[in-house]
């Protein structure tokens, strides 16, 4: 029986199977390529999820550190709430944290009538405060002074918003608890906290208005906690004392 020979490729056919085989490779590299993307994608997303879920754990377990020594509520004075309450520290070397609880309420109304376009709205976040710690002989040893508009973004929020073209009125409430401060005092004995805290504030401007009130206010002292992480921009300051 004879063997049967294959016929050779002319030009034209040769070419067709190159490209046919060129547009199979091609096609094969483009679904590795989006085979690695979509890997990559998945793990980038995974890693966020990790570190993000380590910070909580993290940050849960150094707010929950330490022991309470103190527990205070203020007085109401020339429209301020007034804390001038003492602590005992045992052992010096020790990380502290100050804890304030409040409840509050803002408002704002801005007029967008043409006559007011190019004035500036009156907008107010938190109200002022001074703290100050004084050591054994009533000596002030730290003090600072700021506003509760730093802390607004850890408290928890309902608000109410009715907004037109001509007009915006605003209402909110906020509670919950945040960390004022960490100091570490470097000996034992008494301390002294002084705490003050505008009750209510007022700010306006021609065609908008904006108050915040702060309802209740609570100070709690802790001992021998762990500092939180500086991977977190907190507001609150770390001082040694």
């Amino acid at each position: 029986m004879r063997s049967k020979i294959p016929r050779p490729l002319c030009g034209g056919e040769l070419q067709s199977l190159l490209t046919t085989e060129t547009i199979f490779i091609n096609d094969k590299f483009e679904i590795m390529n989006t085979s690695v993307g979509i890997i990559l994608v998945f793990g980038a997303v995974g890693l966020f999820v990790v570190i993000a879920l380590y910070r909580f754990i993290s940050q849960r377990r150094q707010l929950s550190s330490g022991r309470n020594i103190g527990r205070f509520f203020p007085k109401k004075r020339d429209g301020k709430y007034v804390f001038d309450n003492p602590i005992t520290v045992l052992t010096g070397g020790k990380w502290h944290r100050l804890l304030l609880t409040i409840k509050s309420v803002n408002a704002h109304r801005i007029d967008y009538s043409p006559k007011y376009f190019f004035e500036k709205v009156a907008l107010l976040a938190g109200t002022p405060y001074t703290l100050t710690l004084k050591d054994g002989k009533n000596k002030v040893i730290y003090t600072e002074t700021g506003s509760l508009e730093s802390f607004v973004n850890w408290l928890w929020s309902r608000q109410n918003e009715i907004e037109t073209m001509l007009s915006d009125t605003f209402h909110g409430e906020h509670w919950g608890t945040f960390t004022i401060l960490e100091f570490l005092p470097e000996k034992a004995g008494q301390y002294l906290i002084s705490l003050e805290i505008t009750a209510k504030d007022k700010f306006g401007h021609p065609g908008s208005s904006s108050t915040w009130e702060v309802l209740e206010a609570e100070l709690s002292a802790m001992e021998d906690v762990t500092p939180l992480s500086k991977t977190v921009s907190y507001p609150h300051k770390r001082i040694r004392v």
